[in-house]
């Protein structure tokens, strides 16, 4: 019988060697994508770069922070588990920061969504100025909706983790909601749609009727945005991939929970590793790879 250890043991190698690389490209595809989008809100500011430049920035400072910490809790004692401020700080701060990063992605599928819209009132919340409000209203937003994070989360068992009771319960389904489902649908929802309109406007001439396409005659895209709008797909598939997994693995969490005392120690240790692989090593992935998901689709 395979020893439960083994997998322990593997998990320990993911954080040592898997978490260090990623720390790395990680490091190098943020800070590239960063000049980049830098350079071109310089240039010429469009509101759906300052929705990339801000997501970067907090992919940026999670892995710098968390993917850090996580790293460091290999051979060291985890401060997290020893000190109750930075156990709140830590689940909070990097919560805030994820969140964040999922919510500029949100806004830049509903801005491509609105560039190509027929509606004019509906275009008008594609621009510039429109963008650095919205982005100014998510940082407040997500910097109050942790606060339960902050409250309820505490290292007394000797692990940082959620109070057990009512709001373990209430923690999971919030995050099968808030992480795990509505920007998943929020993302794809409005990425279809953004194609949908994007396609419409290709057509300008109805091949059975020889006319205009009413749809397309007065919206224009220009390469800059269609080539942002690939960017931003790239970064969407990046994030699907990365997060479906997760509300499964939740799902399946809370059904099996009430028999969990019937579980042999190898199903524990394997749920314990497919854990740790969707959540966080999926998150941190999700952080560190999206510039090399543009650079395969082209983007960049």
């Amino acid at each position: 019988m395979t020893n439960p250890l083994l997998f322990d043991a593997i998990q320990e190698g993911i954080t040592r060697y898997g978490l260090s690389i990623l720390l790395v490209f990680g490091n190098i595809g943020n800070i590239l994508t960063i000049i980049v989008l830098s350079k071109t809100t310089k240039q010429k500011p469009n509101s759906c770069s300052f929705y990339l430049l801000s997501a970067c920035i907090s992919n940026w400072i999670v892995i710098n922070t968390a993917l850090v910490s996580s790293i460091v809790g290999v051979d060291h004692i985890d401060p997290q588990n020893t000190s109750n401020a930075i156990c709140k700080l830590r689940w909070a701060g990097t919560h805030a920061l994820l969140m964040l990063s999922r919510s500029f992605m949100i806004a830049g599928c509903i801005d491509r969504w609105a560039l190509c819209s027929q509606n004019a009132t509906i275009r008008m919340f594609s621009r510039p100025r429109i963008a650095i409000r919205v982005i100014i209203i998510l940082v407040i937003v997500w910097t109050l909706i942790p606060i339960h994070l902050a409250v309820y989360f505490s290292n007394n068992t000797g692990r940082c983790v959620a109070l057990a009771g009512t709001y373990a319960f209430f923690y999971a389904i919030y995050s099968l909601i808030v992480i795990g489902i509505m920007p998943l649908f929020l993302m794809m929802f409005f990425s279809y749609l953004a194609w949908h309109n994007l396609q419409a406007i290709r057509s300008r001439v109805t091949p059975t009727q020889g006319t205009v396409n009413p749809v397309s005659q007065h919206v224009q895209i220009h390469k800059r945005d269609r080539d942002l709008m690939k960017m931003l797909s790239g970064e969407v598939l990046v994030y699907c991939i990365t997060t479906i997994p997760y509300p499964i693995n939740l799902i399946y969490s809370v059904s099996t929970a009430s028999i969990a005392s019937t579980k042999s120690p190898i199903r524990l240790a394997i749920e314990s590793l497919v854990g740790y692989i969707i959540t966080p090593l999926l998150n941190f992935m999700y952080c560190c790879v999206q510039f090399y998901g543009k650079m395969i689709l082209g983007s960049f």
